[in-house]
C-alpha cells in the first residue's frame, strides 16, 4: 500500500511541478514577442488489476502544447504583408512627391513659366542686355532645376536598389534560421523533446519574411515548414534554402527612348533564373519593385521628353534667327567688318546634340550663349532693328502642344506628372490607414487565443502550488504509513 501511495505520490508531484514550471515560463514571457502560451496535457497511468478490483497508478505528464491556430496565424501574416506594402507604397511615393513639391520653393512649373516670360519680355525690347541677361539666367536655373529633379529621382532610385539588397540579404538569413529551426525541431521531437519554443522562433521568422513578400506555409511529413513565397516558389523546403538573388534586367525599348534597366528578383537554379518580381502582389519587396519599375521610371521618362522636347524646339527656331552684333565702323562711319551683316546665327540656344535618354540630367546652354549675350538671337530678319519674332516664337512654345506626340503642352506635361505622384500617394495613404486597422485586428485575435493572460496564470499557480503541496502530503502520509507497517512486523 505504501509503495502503491508513494507512487501515485510521485507522479503527483511530477505534474505539479511541471504545471508549475510552465505556468513560471508563461508568465516570464507575458511580453515577449510572438510567445505563444503554453498548456501541460496530463493522462493517468495505466492502471493495474488486483483480483476483483481495477486500481489508479497516478498521472503522467502526456506533453507540453503550445496554444496556436494556424488559421489565425496566416490571417496574421497576409495582414502584415498587405500593411507592410501600403506603408512602403506611402513612403516611396511621399519621397517623390516631394521632389515636386511648390509650396515653398519655385518648382519646375513656375521656373518654365519665367523662362518664356523672359523671352516675351524680350521681344519687347530686343536689343536690351538687360532683358538678354534675364534671359540666360532664366535659361539656367531651368537646367539646374531638370539636374535637380533628375538627381531627386536618381537617388529615390538608388535608395530603392539599396533598400531591395539588404531585404534579399535579410530573407536569406531567415530562411536559413527557418532551415536550422525545421532541423533542430525534428531532432527534438523524435527524442520526445518539447519545441514549443523552437516553433515560435520558426513562425516569428515567417512573421518577419511576411513583411518583405506574401508568404504561404504547410509542414511536410516530418513537420518541417516549406515556405512559399506566393507567386514566386519555395524559399525553403524542409531543410534546404533557395536562395533570393538581385540583379537588373536590360531596359525596354519605347520609341526612341531606352528605359533604365529594371531591377529583378529572382531565384537560380542550374545556372537558369527564374525571376518573381512581377508576380509578385504585396509586401515590402513588391511596394519598391512597382515603385521603381513604375512611378520612377515614368517620371525620368517624362522629365527627359520635357527636357528633349524644350531643347529640341527652342533650338529649331533660335537657329533661324540672326545674329544681334554691333557692326564695327571706322572713323568715317565705313564698316569694317562687312560679314558680320546679316549673319543668320544658326546658333543653338541649349548645347546639342542631346539624346533623349537622361536628357533632364545632361541638359545644358550652349558655349555661344554662356560666352556672349549677343549670340542670343530675336528677329528673323537681317539688319533689322527692333525685330522680335524670334523671341516671340519661343515665347510661344509656352502654350503650344509640342509633348506626349503634339497633345500636351509643357505645363500640362509636368502637372500631370505631379497630380498623378499626388493621387497615388493619397490613395496609398488611405490604404495603409486600413491595412493598419486590419493588422490591429489580426494581432488582437491572435493575442486573444495565444497571448498570455497574467490573472490565468497567477490562478493556475495557485490550483498547481495547492496540487503540490498536496502530493507532498500524499507522500508524508505514505511514508508514515508505511513506518507504521515495519513496526507493526517488528
Amino acid at each position: 500500500m505504501g509503495a502503491d501511495l508513494f507512487s501515485i505520490g510521485r507522479s503527483s508531484l511530477r505534474t505539479s511541478k511541471k504545471s508549475l514550471s510552465t505556468t513560471s515560463h508563461n508568465i516570464a514571457n507575458a511580453n515577449t514577442e510572438g510567445y505563444s502560451r503554453q498548456t501541460v496535457t496530463a493522462e493517468t497511468n495505466t492502471p493495474i488489476q488486483e483480483g476483483k478490483n481495477v486500481l489508479g497508478t497516478g498521472v503522467n505528464v502526456k506533453n507540453v502544447k503550445r496554444v496556436h491556430d494556424k488559421l489565425v496565424e496566416k490571417k496574421l501574416s497576409h495582414s502584415i504583408t498587405d500593411n507592410s506594402f501600403h506603408q512602403e507604397r506611402t513612403t516611396q511615393l511621399s519621397n517623390l512627391e516631394e521632389i515636386f513639391n511648390e509650396i515653398n520653393s519655385d518648382g519646375m512649373n513656375k521656373i518654365l513659366n519665367r523662362f518664356f516670360n523672359s523671352f516675351r519680355e524680350l521681344s519687347n525690347q530686343p536689343e536690351s542686355e538687360v532683358v538678354r541677361t534675364l534671359v540666360r539666367d532664366n535659361a539656367n536655373i531651368v537646367v539646374k532645376d531638370f539636374k535637380r529633379i533628375s538627381a531627386s529621382i536618381t537617388d529615390v532610385k538608388e535608395r530603392i536598389d539599396n533598400q531591395l539588397g539588404a531585404i534579399v540579404t535579410d530573407a536569406n538569413t531567415l530562411g536559413s534560421t527557418i532551415v536550422d529551426l525545421n532541423k533542430e525541431i525534428t531532432r527534438l521531437e523524435n527524442m520526445g523533446g518539447e519545441t514549443g519554443d523552437l516553433r515560435d522562433q520558426r513562425d516569428n521568422a515567417v512573421r518577419q519574411l511576411a513583411d518583405f513578400f506574401k508568404i504561404n506555409t504547410y509542414e511536410d511529413e516530418k513537420g518541417q515548414y516549406v515556405v512559399n513565397i506566393v507567386g514566386g516558389g519555395s524559399l525553403v523546403a524542409g531543410g534546404s534554402l533557395n536562395k533570393l538573388k538581385l540583379g537588373k534586367s536590360s531596359g525596354d525599348e519605347i520609341g526612341s527612348y531606352k528605359n533604365e534597366a529594371r531591377v529583378e528578383i529572382y531565384f537560380e537554379e542550374g545556372g537558369k533564373k527564374s525571376s518573381i518580381s512581377s508576380n509578385l502582389k504585396s509586401g515590402q519587396v513588391s511596394a519598391l519593385i512597382q515603385t521603381r519599375n513604375q512611378e520612377v521610371s515614368e517620371l525620368r521618362s517624362q522629365l527627359d521628353e520635357m527636357a528633349h522636347g524644350l531643347v529640341h524646339i527652342t533650338n529649331a527656331i533660335h537657329r533661324r534667327g540672326y545674329i544681334n552684333k554691333k557692326i564695327p565702323v571706322d572713323a568715317n562711319g565705313n564698316i569694317r567688318n562687312s560679314a558680320l551683316m546679316g549673319k543668320i546665327t544658326n546658333i543653338n540656344f541649349f548645347k546639342e546634340p542631346l539624346n533623349l535618354s537622361q536628357a533632364s540630367q545632361n541638359i545644358e546652354l550652349s558655349q555661344e550663349i554662356k560666352d556672349d549675350l549677343d549670340n542670343i538671337a530675336t528677329g528673323l530678319e537681317p539688319n533689322s532693328p527692333g525685330d522680335n519674332r524670334i523671341a516671340v516664337a519661343i515665347s510661344k512654345v509656352q502654350h503650344e502642344k509640342m509633348l506626349g506626340n503634339g497633345s500636351k503642352t509643357f505645363e500640362e506635361t509636368y502637372l500631370q506628372s505631379v497630380a498623378k505622384i499626388g493621387l497615388a500617394a493619397g490613395k496609398s495613404k488611405v490604404n495603409q490607414e486600413q491595412s493598419k486597422g486590419i493588422l490591429a485586428q489580426a494581432k488582437s485575435i491572435k493575442e486573444r487565443i495565444s497571448g498570455v493572460s497574467i490573472d490565468e496564470e497567477a490562478t493556475n499557480m495557485v490550483k498547481y502550488q495547492q496540487a503540490y503541496e498536496a502530493s507532498a502530503k500524499m507522500i508524508r502520509a505514505a511514508d508514515e504509513m508505511f513506518d507504521s507497517v515495519l513496526g507493526m512486523m517488528r
